[in-house]
């Protein structure tokens, strides 16, 4: 049969915004001529189900490279190979099952020739194919695979990060790794030693996949997809493919659609060229605005399914039908470019793996499912098709067998009718995708037989999933710290129209959904204290290993309060009490207890404080403080049973602290008409200036006195773990109590704050259980024995959540040196900040850097009538918030309103500090151009 075919000079530029092929009815016309039967080839039938509608000489059979090859019927004679009995497989170049069945049952195997495909798929080869192509690739080196030298002869320290590549494609995402450091590349080069492999930049911004076909005369560009890779909702393995959804042109930066065909047809170009023939996918990383090429899969990709979709919508002739024509005849027809469709459905798919080394024994059978927001039931007797499906409706492929399978082998393949995840680098999926696979790994058993989990429990795979979902919350809260403003303070109504709601009688299930509804609604609607450019509290970043301890000492359900029940954490928490006495240079007699913050350590210090000067009588008690003193300390006088003029307040000196000589002069009143001054409170650090009280001299006067000296080192005390701070450890070891909070600045998140007594056992003689016991008896086996420690007896909570954990993992890992250096940096940011307003004539420091912080007013020369220094404070700080880019408050300072900086958070940046400045001194000029435009005289 002879077919007229029109030659290339009739052929029309191709739409950049439409997808590319063949008019259907012209294709499906001279396939029926050209072959008796076409066989797909592969473990799972998608492509060929989504071929539509359904030609009667196509069908499939379950042959790859991990399926064993089916034995011809017994006594079949072999076919005869030719053009009209053909096969074709998903990667023929895994294994050679195909071409035995091809082979053992008389098909000829429409498949690139193997040396082509193998310099096409060649992770490092493929940059030649990239550069005549004049196709832009990342930035790469190549690590040769003898005569190594060290990873840092490789590295480059003006790449974001890298990405390392053996030269072979193994379908799971091993042979890629992301590196970000020298000593992370040091590891992946030992663990593929003798072997070329190619290391280059790391571009960040989304992946596409371009499915095209080269054809004997020229390259067909068919459909743009986000490709999904590395989810950990679904895969292990940071190169591992998820899966895709289909985009349309308008669903793309402008100009990305048109410049992926365009890649793919000059990619195309070059492989037809070299004798390349049939279908292939070229990956894609967005850059800058710019498209980069990744890899060539020189084959059938999972994601020729979701092209057939829109293909069939657009009326062109599915890819799987190119490809055979690209075989059978010398020249292709005319393609045509077709518009898709506009509206919402963009088909997508998720590949789901096994996360570990297991047996499978259960597997929902394929076919056609719908999800009613808890389970999904089927499979449905509706057909298979792609295209028809509800929104409520799934396709689930299987791909494994019941057996044996390994960690990143794919068990099934997902398709669904809706975009899965939104088009981002690596995005979360969206919940009701999430619901999906959920049902459907609750339906997929591996390993043994469970039997259904009791109440308040989850099936194993359920709570993997959600941890690991979870922990992609909680990083991108780490690396995301710049991307919303740091103030957030949503009105009342918004938050009870998103929370309010009725207990809920029955659960959801879907915990992955609950945890992205909770962080958007609740826990993302807050002031982000750990953002760079917030200097307002001393609260700054947290830090991950304390985010994790957190969530293991949940888990555990650890209690260090009997010894009996938790001695583990016990004994953890002793042991970094001890650390953090040597951090800040205390005795090592020193002793004491985490609690809750620095509130709940002044309560507990002031109230051994009480119990040991003033016993159960607190007639005429007096306790001393400076007016810069917390509110926690005025609070605690109350707790401990003191009224509000039993608290003296001394009025702070001219650098704001605590002034000795008129404390001296009010104890000696006081003891004169008969009051009994029992305790004096210095703070070390001060909330609003970082004022630091004469520690030394209100030690010594104490000494005198015979009075508690006790210490508010919430936010200070940290200083004394560095070099700068040394001068304040022997103040510190002269005190009968101090206040540590580690979650201001040794960077723990909430809560955990530390009191610590130079005679620690008088925290016993305070809270001891047996002193205030009544009926104890179930308490008796909790006695300790020997040198057994029960720290309930130390403070006043029996049940106490492990707080020392974080502190205990985060010091491991990162080491006190880092903690120091962060706390230096602090200081240094600070001394930075002073220098900037110092520079500037409108700006004035009221207070000096101390322990972090400082204070300075917009103060302009020759200021106009009607000037209202407080009122351009405020100003200036609710327009620096609302900029969106920095939180920056006031406090008041001798009576004077001013604005605050504290700069304890390590990831802050000199940068960060100048911009705020210069942001004050903007909007402080604005006002004042505003004011002076009021006040001159009107025109008549």
């Amino acid at each position: 049969m002879r077919h007229r075919l029109t030659g290339r000079q009739d052929v029309t530029a191709p739409a950049v915004d439409a997808i590319e092929g063949i008019d259907a009815g012209t294709g499906l016309r001279l396939l029926d001529g050209l072959l008796d039967e076409a066989v797909w080839l592969d473990h799972c039938p998608f492509v060929s189900a989504s071929f539509g509608p359904a030609p009667p000489w196509l069908r499939h059979e379950p042959v790859s490279a991990w399926h064993p090859v089916p034995a011809p019927p017994p006594g079949a004679p072999p076919g005869v190979p030719g053009p009209r009995r053909v096969c074709v497989s998903f990667a023929p170049e895994h294994g050679t099952n195909v071409h035995d069945w091809a082979r053992a049952h008389g098909y000829l195997l429409l498949a690139p020739e193997p040396g082509i495909t193998d310099r096409a798929a060649d992770k490092i080869r493929v940059l030649e194919l990239f550069s005549a192509a004049g196709v832009p690739a990342p930035d790469s080196v190549l690590v040769p695979a003898a005569g190594r030298a060290p990873a840092r002869a490789y590295w480059n320290d003006r790449w974001p990060g890298a990405v390392v590549q053996r030269r072979q494609n193994n379908l799971i995402g091993r042979g890629t790794a992301p590196v970000d450091s020298p000593a992370e590349l040091e590891h992946r080069l030992a663990a593929w030693p003798d072997e070329a492999l190619r290391l280059s930049r790391r571009a960040s911004g989304i992946s596409l996949t371009v499915t095209a076909c080269a054809g004997p005369d020229r390259t067909v560009v068919s459909a743009v997809s986000h490709q999904l890779v590395g989810l950990p909702e679904l895969a292990a393995s940071w190169g591992q493919h998820c899966g895709n959804r289909l985009v349309h042109p308008g669903d793309l930066p402008e100009g990305l659609y048109a410049q992926a065909r365009d890649a793919a047809r000059r990619v195309g170009e070059v492989l037809r060229a070299q004798g390349f023939r049939g279908v292939f996918g070229l990956d894609l990383v967005e850059d800058g605005g710019r498209l980069l090429a990744v890899e060539v899969n020189p084959r059938f990709q999972t994601v020729v399914s979701l092209v057939h979709a829109a293909e069939r919508a657009t009326g062109l002739l599915p890819s799987l039908g190119l490809h055979l024509l690209s075989f059978l005849l010398p020249a292709l027809p005319v393609p045509t470019s077709r518009a898709l469709p506009p509206g919402r459905r963009r088909p997508s798919q998720l590949v789901v793996h096994a996360a570990e080394d297991t047996t499978v024994r259960v597997l929902p059978a394929a076919g056609r499912y719908r999800h009613d927001g808890r389970t999904a039931s089927g499979p449905l007797a509706a057909p298979p098709d792609l295209a028809g499906l509800g929104d409520d409706e799934a396709l689930w492929w299987v791909i494994a067998r019941p057996g044996p399978v390994t960690a990143g082998q794919e068990l099934a393949l997902l398709q669904l009718p809706l975009p899965v995840a939104p088009l981002a680098p690596r995005p979360r999926l969206r919940p009701g995708a999430r619901a999906w696979t959920a049902a459907f790994r609750e339906g997929t058993t591996t390993g043994a037989a469970e039997p259904p989990p009791p109440p308040l429990r989850l099936p194993e795979g359920l709570m993997r999933e959600a941890g690991r979902h979870a922990i992609d919350i909680v990083v991108d809260r780490f690396t995301g710290a710049r991307d919303r403003p740091p103030l957030r303070v949503p009105p009342p109504d918004a938050l009870r129209a998103a929370l309010d709601e009725p207990l809920p009688e029955d659960g959801i299930g879907d915990l992955c959904a609950l945890l992205d509804r909770v962080t958007r609604d609740a826990l993302g609607e807050a002031t982000r204290l750990d953002h760079p450019r917030s200097f307002a509290f001393t609260p700054a970043t947290g830090n991950f290993p304390a985010v994790l301890a957190d969530a293991l000492a949940s888990a555990h359900l650890s209690v260090p309060g009997a010894w009996l029940v938790g001695a583990g954490p016990t004994q953890l928490e002793l042991t970094t009490l001890d650390w953090l006495k040597t951090l800040l240079g205390l005795p090592g007699e020193t002793g004491g207890l985490f609690v809750s913050g620095g509130s709940v350590a002044n309560l507990t210090a002031l109230a051994v404080a009480r119990d040991q000067l003033l016993g159960d009588d607190r007639t005429g008690a007096r306790l001393y403080c400076s007016a810069q003193a917390h509110p926690s300390v005025a609070r605690a006088a109350h707790l401990v049973g003191l009224t509000r003029d039993q608290l003296s307040v001394v009025p702070a000196d001219d650098d704001l602290r605590l002034d000795p000589v008129e404390l001296a002069r009010r104890v000696r009143r006081d003891r004169a008409t008969g009051l009994r001054p029992f305790a004096v409170v210095g703070t070390l650090g001060t909330t609003g200036t970082g004022a630091v009280d004469p520690l030394d001299a209100l030690a010594d006067l104490c000494a005198r006195e015979g009075l508690w000296f006790h210490i508010d080192g919430a936010h200070g005390a940290a200083a004394a773990a560095t070099v700068w701070g040394h001068g304040l450890r022997p103040a510190l070891r002269r005190a009968d109590s101090l206040t540590v909070d580690p979650h201001k600045w040794l960077f723990q998140p909430y809560e955990i704050g530390c009191v610590l007594l130079r005679r620690p056992e008088l925290l016993r003689a305070t809270f001891d259980l047996a002193r205030h016991a009544l009926d104890s008896g179930y308490l008796g086996p909790t006695v300790p024995r020997g040198a057994e420690v029960n720290l309930s007896d130390h403070g006043p909570q029996q049940s106490r959540g492990l707080r020392a954990l974080k502190l205990w993992l985060s010091l491991k890992t990162f080491g006190a040196r880092a903690f120091r250096e962060a706390i230096d940096r602090g200081m240094d940011l600070a001394e930075h900040a002073a220098a900037l307003i110092a520079d500037r004539p409108e700006l004035r420091l009221v207070t000096p850097p101390s322990l972090a912080v400082l204070t300075f007013r917009y103060h302009p020369e020759d200021v106009p009538p009607g000037w209202d220094a407080d009122r351009a404070q405020e100003y200036i700080s609710r327009a620096v918030c609302a900029q969106g880019e920095a939180l920056l408050l006031t406090t008041r300072v001798r009576g004077a309103a001013v604005l605050r900086m504290c700069t304890v958070n390590p990831t802050s940046t000199r940068d960060d500090v100048a911009h705020v400045i210069e942001q004050v001194a903007l909007h402080g000029r604005r006002l004042l151009l505003e004011v002076r435009e009021s006040a001159a005289p009107k025109d008549p």
